[in-house]
C-alpha cells in the first residue's frame, strides 16, 4: 500500500516537472540564428520616422429637421366629431375650417343668451325712463328723496344685469366657436387621429399639422465646441438622404446643457429648393480650426485580436507597441512625435 502512494507520488511530482519545463520553454524550439539576424538587420526604407502635422479639424454632429412651427389641435368641449374636411398631407391656408364638432345645444344656448340680452336692454331702457322722470319730479320737490334712491338703484340693477348678459352672450359664442375647427396657420396636416362619429373630449388631439416654410435644423452639440459656436455663425448642413450640402446659420444656442449627455442644442436655419421633411436626418459640421495631428502608416499596424499594434525601433532594438488609433489613423496613445515605425512589422 505504502509502495503504491510513493509510485503515485513520484508519478504527480514527474507531471508537475514537464509541465514547468514546458512553460519555461524547454520544449520550444529556438529561434535560428539567421532570423535573429534578419530581425536586427531593418532596411531603412523599411522604417518610418513619425512627424506630426497641420490638419484641419472638423467635428460632425447628427440632428434632424424639424418645424419650427407646428401645432397639435386639441378640442376644448366634449362633442362628437360631425365633419372631418381635410386628410393626412392636404395643405390649409390660416383660417381654414378643418373639422365640426357637434353644435346644436350650443347654437340654443346663444339664442338662449341673446334673448336674455334683450330682455336685459329693455328693462334699462325703461329704468332710464323711470329715474328720468323721477329726478325731474325731485328738482321739483313732488316726490321724496327715497323714491328717487329707489329708482337710482333700479338703474345701476338693470344696467349692471346688461353687462352681465352681454358676458353671457359673448360666452356662449366663444363656446359655440370651439365646435368649428380651423386652421391656425398656412401648413400641412401630418395626422388626423380622429374620424367622423367619434366623440371629443377636453384635451384630446384631433389633428396635428406644421408650416413647410419653417423648417429648421436641432442639433446637440457636445460642451468642447461650444467656445467657437454664436449666433450668426454659418456652418455646414448636410442631408445624406437627398445629397444635399448647404449653408445654416445658428439661430439660437441652448443657454444650458443637457444634465445627462452633457451636450446643448443649437437650432439653425437654411434654405433649400429641395423639399424637405420634419423628421430627416442631418449632420452638422463644426469647423475647429487647424491642430497638430500624428499620423501612423496604415502598413505599419498589425492587429492582435481586437488591439492595434506597431513595431518601434529604439537604439538599435526591435519593440512593440501597443497603440490606440482614431479616425484617419490618428494616434490617441502610444506614439510620439519622433517615434520610428517599422512597415510592414509581421515580416519581423
Amino acid at each position: 500500500m505504502m509502495n503504491r502512494k510513493l509510485f503515485l507520488g513520484l508519478v504527480l511530482f514527474a507531471g508537475l516537472a514537464v509541465v514547468f519545463l514546458y512553460m519555461a520553454g524547454v520544449f520550444s524550439p529556438k529561434v535560428p540564428v539567421q532570423m535573429q539576424a534578419r530581425q536586427s538587420m531593418i532596411e531603412p526604407q523599411q522604417v518610418v520616422t513619425l512627424v506630426a502635422t497641420e490638419q484641419r479639424v472638423m467635428r460632425d454632429f447628427p440632428g434632424s429637421v424639424v418645424a419650427d412651427q407646428k401645432a397639435t389641435i386639441a378640442a376644448r368641449l366634449t362633442a362628437t366629431v360631425v365633419e372631418v374636411l381635410v386628410e393626412v398631407g392636404q395643405s390649409v391656408k390660416q383660417g381654414d375650417v378643418l373639422l365640426r364638432l357637434e353644435s346644436d345645444d350650443l347654437d340654443a344656448r346663444v339664442r338662449q343668451t341673446e334673448q336674455s340680452l334683450s330682455s336685459s336692454q329693455a328693462q334699462l331702457n325703461a329704468a332710464r325712463k323711470e329715474y328720468a322722470r323721477i329726478k325731474e319730479l325731485l328738482a321739483k320737490k313732488l316726490v321724496p328723496q327715497a323714491q328717487f334712491d329707489q329708482v337710482e338703484s333700479k338703474l345701476k340693477t338693470a344696467s349692471a344685469n346688461l353687462e352681465q348678459a352681454k358676458a353671457a352672450v359673448s360666452e356662449a359664442e366663444t363656446t359655440f366657436g370651439f365646435s368649428v375647427i380651423t386652421a391656425p396657420f398656412d401648413g400641412v396636416i401630418t395626422n388626423k387621429p380622429v374620424n367622423s362619429g367619434d366623440t371629443s373630449t377636453p384635451g384630446m388631439a384631433l389633428l396635428s399639422m406644421y408650416n413647410p416654410e419653417s423648417l429648421i435644423v436641432e442639433v446637440d452639440v457636445a460642451e468642447s465646441v461650444m467656445p467657437v459656436l454664436s449666433i450668426g455663425r454659418t456652418l455646414a448642413l448636410e442631408i445624406p438622404t437627398y445629397g444635399l450640402v448647404l449653408d445654416a446659420t445658428i439661430n439660437e444656442i441652448a443657454p444650458a446643457a443637457d444634465s445627462g449627455s452633457r451636450s446643448y442644442r443649437i437650432r439653425l436655419g437654411f434654405e433649400s429648393e429641395h423639399p424637405l421633411y420634419p423628421g430627416n436626418f442631418a449632420r452638422v459640421s463644426v469647423d475647429l480650426g487647424t491642430e497638430k495631428v500624428l499620423t501612423v502608416p496604415v502598413a505599419a499596424i498589425y492587429q492582435v485580436g481586437q488591439l492595434d499594434y506597431v513595431k518601434v525601433v529604439e537604439e538599435g532594438a526591435l519593440h512593440t507597441r501597443l497603440v490606440q488609433l482614431g479616425d484617419g489613423f490618428r494616434v490617441r496613445k502610444g506614439l510620439s512625435e519622433g517615434d520610428r515605425v517599422v512597415l510592414n512589422p509581421r515580416d519581423f
